[in-house]
């Protein structure tokens, strides 16, 4: 009797502890991405992103963290000057979508973030790789897509290198155009909640929508 009533505290207090370890991850998480929202400089932007590195190295089989230092180091590709830094971001980038596809290999947010990594790499030097990246870049939105058909950033994502294609050899882009704004209602749906999983991609969506003349 004595060794069951031993091995229910020790249950109990498992459950306290991984308790208590869970509050802190989301309340690291949270301020995390507190922070993110509002970093604009590269060095700003820097900070958030080793924050979540901080957190990826101190949690197991959390796949957001390396998300979001991959997301960091993607915004910074995008705010650096020079092919060669934008290069140096992309890499680091892709070392944390790496580790996020180990823990979650058919996720359709890091599946989607892969597809940006591309896109950015693509933006930093269009000419010498857009024939070379961008079919990898619509393979991944494309994959995500099929994964969660209701993901607004996939869904987002993949109309934009859509509608970059159809610009390019002088296409309709009505059906891509229509696709974002499908993502609108989505994307304040997730705003609204409060989370740490992705929200991200409403100013983006409406900035293309300002391309499309919607």
């Amino acid at each position: 009797m004595k060794k069951i009533v031993l091995l229910i505290a020790l249950l109990v207090a498992g459950f306290a502890l991984h308790g208590q370890g869970q509050e802190a991850y989301i309340k690291a998480m949270s301020k995390g991405l507190t922070q993110m929202s509002s970093a604009e400089s590269l060095e700003e932007k820097q900070a958030v992103a080793s924050q979540f590195e901080r957190i990826a190295a101190k949690v197991e089989g959390e796949w957001l963290p390396n998300y979001y230092a991959a997301l960091n180091y993607i915004n910074m590709s995008f705010a650096a000057e020079g092919i060669s830094i934008k290069d140096q971001y992309t890499s680091k980038a892709q070392e944390f979508i790496d580790l996020a596809i180990e823990v979650a290999p058919n996720n359709a947010e890091v599946v989607a973030l892969q597809g940006f990594n591309y896109m950015t790499q693509i933006a930093a030097d269009p000419n010498s790789r857009g024939q070379m990246l961008s079919g990898k870049a619509m393979q991944q939105f494309s994959m995500a897509v099929r994964i969660d058909p209701e993901n607004p950033r996939a869904k987002m994502l993949l109309a934009q290198m859509q509608i970059g294609m159809a610009q390019f050899f002088g296409s309709p882009i009505d059906q891509p155009c229509a696709m974002v704004k499908q993502t609108i209602p989505t994307f304040e749906a997730q705003g609204a909640k409060q989370s740490i999983e992705p929200t991200w991609g409403k100013d983006m969506a409406e900035g293309i929508l300002q391309q499309c003349g919607k």
